[in-house]
Formats: structure tokens, sequence, C-alpha cells
């Protein structure tokens, strides 16, 4: 190659180089040596900036990207939604998921609920680590997820996001999800803190919930995640808290968050959620989001403003003046910034940044998916073992709205594009091969999706074509549900149940065939007028991309049901926590529960559910024995081992999840009938047993004390159940709290 010699030596010089006399290289920055303690570095870096620069990383520089400072080589933050898959970043859900956006695909992991239907923090763990892979694959550093809001009621529209009603669940499987997801160096933000708990008005509505609620139900999921998960984002929520809004309540993100959990990564804040300058600050909001000029473009729409959004209030425009007043401090600015830079070092975005460009839906992160959708399927009712298809069936009619369609999520700023997904019908097919004939009938149309099909006469032929394809089969399988127009962030579901038209075609193919089975492909309880018309129903809820394989194991026994419920289906709504507090009036909503939510409720009031927490049944059976409680009687601040032995007594494999409830008998303070201590997932082979051991610690035994602002833990009588759910006790003991 001909190298031109003089204009190298002009390009040299002009750079201000000498060619005849070297000089010496200018030292690293002490906050570019990947060797040095990240706090050296975030010192180093923090006084390297000007004020200026400080302020301009409070706030975003576009829609889904943190601020850069290029003179000191800070690179942005690249965002992406989750947490079931990544999306695109290009703008907000009505943008990314209009058809005419330029296309990102992923692989669709099952939703949030399907995940806590699985009580498998292992899967949940190896569906993060797959998430985070496919992050960093596509050049991006953080996923805004999980989502761990409590479903205090069923109507909420994002049920389908989150692990299910409760707090120690929750906690489990969301201190899997960090690690899986830290462990590729990609930042997740749990989220929303707190109380997210309704779509209806969430950026106006005023939240009335007392102190021990907020820390036994609503906040244990956020302090698990923060002190066991070490997560290093947390993201705030729309809505006010007592009065204040969430991204300026000091409470929750000063007093509880940083300080009593001891909180070291950054705040962010939920798209469109500030409202003031000094206020959100000074709490501890650390970074506000979107930014630049796609913020400005989005918070100049109507509907944006109707909505009820505050965004661009973070940015240097304001922040700067209100430092030089006096109402935030440099040292606030500092915590702010320290907290960003801090988690970029850890997470390694310096040092080793996501140029993107790899792999995304591999085939071990496809075997993923259907593992964790296998696993969730909840198998509700198996009356006469009409489940898994008997080898005698030669031909099924698989009917329903959901049957030919894959409804991987519900809608809003989840909803994944896959390259692929697999609807039941075709995992149906697929399975069932050349030995059984497989014949389908949509039965009734999700309304609104072919206005054709949405008059009453036209519900009334479909359903009559139905159960015409259902009378000739020996079996039928309808697959009813929601959708992402049905269920979805940014609305409530209006009601319990199904979709106009659903009932009834269930109806009608039980008439029609008494070999119906009920599949529910939807994220949230449902109503089920016509459970006793039906031999079998099992909920498959938002399975991802792999929900038709992975139903279609299930049905046809390869796949030995295991899923549990991790939300109480109740049998109306009138039954349910928040009934009669719920939307609340004149954008106020008191949880006046308590903390009685979900099967706390339904056991303290005596009430019986559809199905209750914890339910599920398997094709094979489970024998419970040899309960060990040690010691009998123990001090403060000490543990107690639970031991019992698992027998698996059927002719199948299968995994059972046993779980552990403790009360306390007398107390100082109300106590729930039972709350879940502890759960574990095994998985035996046929006349094979196996010890499962539990620890309860002093957390285990204590109620929070809003006198007392702490976690009390009374001496006194405890017991202790272990079962298959909430109403299914197997063995019971006790232990004593003493004094000392």
């Amino acid at each position: 190659m001909r190298i031109y010699r003089p204009l190298i030596a002009i390009a040299a010089l002009a750079a201000g180089w000498s060619l005849a006399q070297p000089q010496k290289d200018t030292p690293v920055p002490l906050y570019k040596n990947p060797k040095l303690p990240v706090e050296a570095r975030v010192t180093d870096l923090l006084h390297r900036m000007t004020l200026e620069e400080k302020a301009a990383m409070l706030a975003g520089s576009g829609w889904m990207e943190s601020q850069p400072i290029e003179r000191l080589g800070i690179p942005a933050i690249k965002m992406a939604d989750g947490p079931i898959g990544v999306r695109a970043w290009f703008g907000s859900s009505a943008v990314t998921n209009a058809a005419s956006t330029p296309k990102i695909t992923s692989t669709a992991f099952p939703s949030g609920i399907a995940m806590a239907a699985t009580w498998d923090p292992d899967i949940v763990a190896q569906a993060a680590k797959a998430l985070g892979q496919e992050v960093k694959a596509l050049g991006r550093d953080m996923i805004l997820g999980p989502t761990v809001n409590i479903a205090r009621q069923p109507l909420w529209g994002r049920n389908f996001e989150g692990y299910g009603e409760d707090p120690y669940l929750a906690s489990r499987l969301v201190v899997a999800f960090v690690k899986g997801v830290q462990g590729e160096g990609v930042i997740p933000s749990v989220k929303h803190f707190a109380a997210n708990n309704q779509e209806f008005e969430r950026h106006r509505i005023d939240e009335k919930i007392d102190e021990r609620t907020l820390h036994e139900i609503y906040f244990p999921a956020f302090e698990a995640a923060v002190k066991e998960g070490g997560v290093w984002s947390v993201m705030s929520v729309y809505n006010k808290l007592n009065g204040i809004y969430c991204a300026e309540n000091p409470y929750l993100l000063h007093e509880v968050l940083k300080k009593q959990w001891g909180f070291k990564g950054f705040v962010i804040s939920d798209w469109g959620s500030t409202y003031s300058t000094a206020a959100t600050v000074n709490a501890g909001m650390d970074l506000e989001m979107p930014g630049g000029e796609p913020m400005k473009r989005w918070l100049a729409r109507p509907q944006t403003q109707a909505d009820g959004n505050g965004a661009g209030w973070l940015t240097p425009d304001k922040v700067l003046p209100a430092v030089q007043s006096g109402q935030i401090s440099a040292a606030t600015v500092d915590d702010n910034v320290s907290r960003i830079l801090r988690v970029m070092f850890t997470a390694g975005l310096f040092d080793k940044p996501h140029t993107g460009g790899g792999a995304v839906d591999t085939p071990e992160q496809k075997t993923v998916a259907r593992t964790a959708a296998a696993e969730s399927i909840v198998l509700l009712k198996n009356e006469g073992d009409v489940l898994p298809v008997a080898k005698s069936v030669h031909s099924l009619a698989v009917i329903g709205p959901n049957a030919a369609v894959a409804r991987t999520g519900g809608g809003g700023s989840s909803l994944v594009r896959p390259n692929y997904s697999v609807t039941p019908l075709d995992g149906i097919r697929e399975r069932a091969g050349n030995a059984i004939q497989v014949t389908y009938s949509q039965g009734v149309s999700i309304p609104g999706e072919d206005a054709s099909k949405d008059s009453a006469s036209a519900r009334a032929q479909l359903r009559k074509d139905a159960a015409a394809v259902a009378a000739k089969a020996d079996a039928a399988i309808v697959i009813v549900g929601n959708a992402p127009s049905v269920e979805s962030e940014g609305f409530d579901r209006k009601s319990l149940n199904l979709p106009e038209g659903q009932d009834e075609l269930v109806t009608a193919i039980a008439q029609a065939n008494r070999n119906t089975i009920v599949v529910i492909n939807a994220g949230s309880p449902v109503a089920m007028p016509w459970i006793g018309q039906v031999p079998a129903v099992l909920t498959m809820w938002y399975g991802g991309q792999e929900g038709g394989h992975a139903i279609a194991s299930v049905l046809f026994g390869d796949f030995t049901p295991s899923g549990k419920l991790p939300v109480t289906f109740p049998a109306r709504i009138e039954d349910t926590p928040a009934y009669g507090h719920y939307p609340g009036q004149n954008l106020h909503t008191e949880y006046a529960e308590g903390i009685y939510v979900g099967y706390r409720h339904y056991d303290q009031g005596g009430i019986v559910p559809l199905f209750p927490f914890g339910h599920g049944l398997s094709y094979t059976k489970f024998d419970y024995g040899d309960l060990k409680i040690t010691p009998d009687k123990t001090g403060p601040g000490r543990r107690v081992q639970v031991s019992m032995t698992l027998k698996n007594g059927g002719q199948r494999a299968g995994a059972e999840v046993v779980q552990l409830y403790v009360h306390q008998a007398k107390s100082s303070a109300d106590r729930p009938p039972q709350e879940l201590k502890g759960f574990r997932r095994v998985m035996l082979l046929p006349g094979q047993a196996q010890g499962v051991t539990f620890t309860l610690d002093p957390r285990a035994m204590s109620f929070y004390s809003a006198a007392r602002h702490a976690w009390v833990a009374e001496p006194g009588m405890f017991d202790v159940m272990i079962g298959a759910s909430s109403r299914d006790i197997r063995l019971k003991g006790s232990f004593e709290l003493t004094v000392r």
C-alpha cells in the first residue's frame, strides 16, 4: 500500500504532534482505570465535572437514552422497555406498537404473572439471564423491568406484568430476575415504586395507604430487590401516595429506599411522571425520563397533557437556577450524579460498552421460553381425569378466539414483537400429528378485532358453527381469554367477565361435547359461570412465543402440569379485597383493606374463592409426611428449621410446589390466619421421595409496627402449615418464640 508521507507529517503537526521530539503520554484519568475500585472512579470523575455537566445528567437526552457527556467520555445509558422481552425504543407504546414502526424483534418470554405461576426462581433467573443477553445483543444497556407491584384487585390492567398477590412470592422471584439480568452486565429497573395498582387515573390518583400495609404488602419485593438482589435501578411511578406524587415523595425515595434499605443505585422516573424541580430532586429522584426533543414533541401532544403526564422538570435550565437560588444543594446534585455513575461503572458501560451485533432468539433462549411457558400452566380442574388427552381420542375440535392467534402478552409497554410465535392451534396440530384429526372453528371474535363478527346475529352463527364442529369430535378444546385490546397498560378491565360472547360459546360447546376442555389465555383471574358444565380447565396465561407448544405438551401429557396460582381467582367481584374502594372517588382511593390483600382477605373473611391462591393440580399425586420443626422453642433473633418429606405416589414424573404458611396465634397486632413464608418446587420420578427443608428467619415471625417504625417479633406460639395450596394444607405443627 502506498502511503503519502508528506500529508501524514502535515496532519501530525496540525494535531500538535512533534515528529522530531516525542512528548510523554498524558496520564490516564483515574476514572478510566478499570482496575480501580468503583467508588474511587466515581469520586475522580465527579470532581472533573462542571456543575452544568452534572445538571445535564439529571434528565434524558432522548426517549430511551440518558445524557452523555462527550468531553469526559461518559456514555449514554441506552434503555429498552421490558420486562418479558426487548422492545423497540423509538417512542411511546403508541409509537412502538404501530405497524409502521421499525421492527425490533426479540424472544417473547412468558408474562410476569406466568413466571410467577411457575413458583420457580431458577427458571425466572434463566429467563432473566437470556433477556440480559438479548439486551446486549441489541446494543442496549438497560431493561425497564421487572414489574413487582402487588395484584391488589383483579381488574388492574397490568396484573399480567407482575408476580401476583403475595409479597413473599414476588420477593423471591424479583431477586432471581435481578441477579439474572445484572449477571450479564445489564441494568434492570424494578418498577413501579410504589403501589401502582390501578390504571384508572394513574397519573392523578391519590392513594391513602397506612405504614404497616406499605411495609408488609407493597414494599417487600422492592426491599428484597435492593437488599438481596443489589438492584442497580428502581423506577418511580405516576400516582400520589398519601397526598404526594411518588416521584417527589421523600418518604419513599429518601427515607425508605435510600436510607433504611441502603439503596446505592439510581432512581429513574416513569416516563412523564415528574411535576416539579426542587421537590423532585430533593426527594431522591436521580434521572428524569424521557428527555430532549422527543420529550418536547411528546409533551406538546394534547393527549399527553390530557392523560396527566408531566416532564421536562429536571432539565439544566430548571435545575441550575434552583441550585443557584439554594433550593437544591450542590451536594444533592453530586449524590444524584454519583448514583448514575456508580451503576455505569459497576455494569461495565465505560469499559465494555454494549455495541450490539450479537445473536437474539437463540436455540437456548427459545428453550428457556418454552420451559417457562410449560411450567407456568395451571391445571385448575380435571374431573374424571379427562386430561391428559386419552389415546382413545382420534378427533379434536379446537375452538375459540384465542386458538388460532398467539396472544403472547398483554398490551402496552411490555408487548414484544417476536420473530415467530406458536398459536395453541398450531401447537396442538403439531403434537397430534396424523394420529388425531384436528378441526378448528373460531366460535367468537374478540370485540373490535373484526367488526363484521361483533353483531349478535354474527356471534350466534359463529357459535352454532363451532358447536357443530365440536359435536363431531371425540373431545373439544375451547381456548378463550383476553387480548391486548382488553387487558393492557393504560386502562383497567371493565369486569371479571371474559369478553362478550365467550361464556356463551363455552356453554354451547359443553352442551355439544361432554369432553370439553377449557383453556384460559389471559393475564388475570376471570369469572367462569360455566365451571360446573366442563370437566377440565387450565390457564396458560400469556405464555410468550412458545405458548402454543407449551399448552400442547400439557394437554397431551408430555409435560405434567406443575403451575400454581399466584393470585386468587374470586367467585365474584364483590368478594375481592378492594371492592367498594376501587377505583376511588374524586381522584382519591383508600386502601381500607389494609394488609388483607389476596388470600389474606379470603381467609380472614371465610370467603370461598373460585380457586384459591397456590392451587394447581397435577397428573400425578404427591404424599406429604415426616414434618419436623427444630427447635420447638427458640429465642429472639434465632432461626427455626422446618423439614418434611415429599413423595411422588403416582405413575408419572412431575413437580410439586410445597408451600409453607405461618400464623401467630396470639399477638398484640392483627395477624392474618396464614402468610406464605416458604415454598419449594420439587421434581420427582414415580415412587421417588425427597426431603424438603425450610428456614424461618426472624422476619418470617414478625409484623411491621407503625408505632415503632420497625419489624417486631413478639413471643408466643406460631403455627406452621404445609400444603399444596393455601386451602389444601397437608401438615401442621408449631413452635414457640420465647422472651429470651
